[in-house]
């Protein structure tokens, strides 16, 4: 994709990425390169020189010469790329690149990764400012690279076996290239169940994992020769504190100013989207006192009362003069939506706002193909005030361990209700938290044996090795380390599903490294400002209301933001699960997930879910629960002639 910026023509990658090292059959490859095609709808090719073979999908704005298309090659034949992201700062180091005698023959950032690469070896990656996962192959000496960006914003996704090695932007392509089934990963299920993603970095396919945020692979042959990881946010915490909040809130706003900057580079209509909580709020902010011209910006909810935003997002609309277009949804669209998002995803959707995330891109594409989110805000800011609010209790916990409260005082109840007596470290405690579906569910809808294989796992091991990194910090930041570590990437995948699925390029400012690693050397009393209260106030669920959590970050929109919408509650983007299960919903959910693959082979147990289903009311957290369930039954129903269970 090409876009004019400043007379300059600007090739951007965004695309669906396939290669296979080995013996590949050539119509499966070109067939699984075919199922990413909204990845990238306007052109494809593949190159097949054995034992590589490659294939690349493209996205584009404006019109792309063909010296850029991809796979592409450098000038001797001895390396080609594929590649799939936006490298933002690719000017400056093809500058540097020229200067050392390279010759470039396009106008684009696929020729500089490739370049750099064979410059700095896997050095190159300290220098990109992007979103980006790629392959280079060597075919001298019959080497690969691989290497994902720091964050985790693009995906890439490999399966490794005696006969080769394949990688694909999305499994899908992945499995239809290789032409055989997988068998479905069980600790994912329970992952999902858990903690809405699997966190342990594996898909639902067991044999197909993505490479981790920040990480290189290099291949020998088709043979796994070394994984390093690159880039770690830990390295920040090591950096002096900022503790000086006028400090604190200029250096945000800076960085973020730089990072929407980075972003807006484009000589098309770039929007953002707008909920109206101040994440998106501020981005919409800085976009409008960047551009001469109105910035498109959109809004979607449901006409359920409460179930939508725009209050707020007016708000900023009208004070920016923005061209808002807001969009309402209703529960058949909604469900239509959803099925065809799981079979995009390769994956059960894990928050319900996925579907009209989908929904409102496809409607923006119309108009824009970039569009800037505000996600990544509250991973690094400290934004889930429940979760870390708990962590500045723990110095009570000790107390009541210790019996310095009576077991039947008020404390001593909220404390045991919140956090249980067995929890013996920060990574129990915030397991607890975190999980989505509580235990005693867990427990009835999988067999005992299941759970201690989950418990033994992947999935929950990432969770006490990430803790142990940050195990000398204190409980807060350890918290937020573990969100930007295991939360986060999941996160980053829903944008990268609900967007690439409607041919939209999403760019997310807060999570440029630069601003990460600056949110982790502020101090944590600046993120989380806790106001002072009775002690039994400990752990109540209102500390979004009582309490500051983004503190630094909404000072940081003082003057840019209407004050009602800084300091408005966090809500999320609310989806009525619970009323749609008291009409139609109930009875499509139940009807699927009774009969569906899960109770089929005796992943989940019965009498747990005839239990669960039965309730004369459910709680949100419980209609989450269906709602997950029934996604879980989806996914199956879609993959069945290519999973086994």
């Amino acid at each position: 994709m090409k876009l004019f910026y400043r007379s300059v023509t600007r090739e951007i990658k965004l695309c669906g990425i396939l290669g296979h090292i080995g013996e590949v059959n050539r119509v499966d490859f070109e067939e699984a390169l075919e199922l990413m095609n909204h990845r990238g709808p306007d052109a494809s090719a593949t190159y097949f020189s054995p034992p590589f073979s490659i294939g690349h999908r493209r996205l584009s704005i404006i019109d792309i010469s063909d010296q850029s298309n991809q796979p592409m090659h450098s000038a001797d034949g001895r390396f080609s790329i594929v590649y799939n992201g936006e490298l933002y700062n690719y000017k400056g180091i093809r500058d540097e690149l020229t200067s050392l005698g390279h010759v470039f023959h396009t106008e684009g950032d696929t020729e500089v990764i490739l370049s750099s690469f064979i410059e700095w070896k896997e050095d190159c990656l300290e220098r990109f400012n992007g979103m980006f996962a790629f392959a280079i192959f060597d075919h001298h000496s019959l080497q690969t690279f691989l290497a994902r960006d720091r964050l985790g914003i693009k995906p890439l996704f490999f399966n490794s076996s005696d006969s080769g090695f394949t990688f694909s932007s999305e499994p899908k392509s992945l499995i239809r290239s290789l032409n055989r089934d997988f068998k479905l990963n069980i600790d994912s299920v329970i992952s999902y169940l858990c903690f809405r993603y699997p966190v342990s970095g594996a898909s639902f396919f067991e044999g197909i994992n993505s490479l981790k945020p920040g990480h290189w692979m290099k291949l020998d042959r088709h043979n796994i020769k070394e994984i390093r990881q690159y880039w770690s946010l830990k390295e920040s915490l090591n950096m002096p504190k900022i503790s000086d909040p006028e400090k604190a809130v200029s250096l945000v706003l800076e960085n973020l100013k730089n990072a929407i900057d980075l972003r807006m580079v484009a000589d098309v209509p770039v929007g953002a989207y707008l909920s109206g909580g101040v994440d998106s709020s501020l981005i919409t902010a800085i976009m409008s006192r960047m551009k001469d011209s109105p910035i498109s910006t959109y809004s979607i909810g449901f006409p359920n009362s409460g179930f939508n935003e725009f209050e707020y997002s007016r708000m900023v609309s009208e004070k920016y003069n923005t061209r808002h277009t807001e969009i309402m949804i209703g529960m058949d669209d909604y469900l239509e939506k959803l099925q065809e998002l799981v079979y995009l995803k390769d994956a059960p959707l894990g928050v319900p706002n996925e579907v009209p995330l989908y929904l409102m891109s496809k409607i923006l594409k119309q108009d824009i193909t970039v569009v800037l989110s505000g996600e990544g805000a509250d991973e690094i800011f400290g934004g889930y005030g429940r979760i870390f609010r708990s962590a500045e209790d723990s110095r009570f916990l000790e107390n009541w361990k210790e019996g310095n409260f009576e077991t039947d005082s008020t404390l001593g109840a909220r404390l045991s209700e919140r956090y249980g007596a067995e929890f013996r470290s920060e990574v129990q405690r915030f397991l607890h938290l975190y999980r989505y579906t509580p235990t005693h569910w867990l427990e009835k809808l999988f067999s005992p044996d299941l759970l201690e294989e989950f418990n033994r796992g992947e999935s929950i091991s990432r969770f006490y090795s990430s803790f142990s990194e940050v195990e000398d910090l204190d409980p807060a930041t350890q918290y937020m380390y573990v969100f930007e570590k295991l939360h986060l990437p999941g996160l980053l995948q829903r944008v990268d599903t609900t967007t690439m699925g409607a041919s939209v390029e999403a760019r997310v400012p807060f999570v440029d490294h630069k601003l990460v690693e600056l949110s982790f050397r502020i101090d944590k009393e600046l993120k989380l400002r806790w106001n002072n209260g009775p002690v039994e106030k400990i752990g109540a669920d209102s500390s979004e209301v009582d309490d500051t959590p983004k503190w630094v970050l909404k000072q940081a929109s003082v003057g840019l933001l209407p004050t009602s919408v800084i300091n408005r509650k966090k809500v999320g983007f609310p989806v009525p699960l619970s009323k749609w299960m008291d009409g139609d919903f109930s009875d499509i959910a139940k009807k699927k997930i009774l009969s569906g693959s899960m109770v089929k082979h005796g992943i989940i147990m019965k009498s747990g879910l005839e239990e669960l289903l039965s309730l004369e009311s459910t709680s949100n957290q419980e209609a989450m629960l269906i709602w997950m369930l029934y996604n879980l039954e989806v996914f199956l129903e879609i993959y069945e002639n290519n999973i086994s269970i």
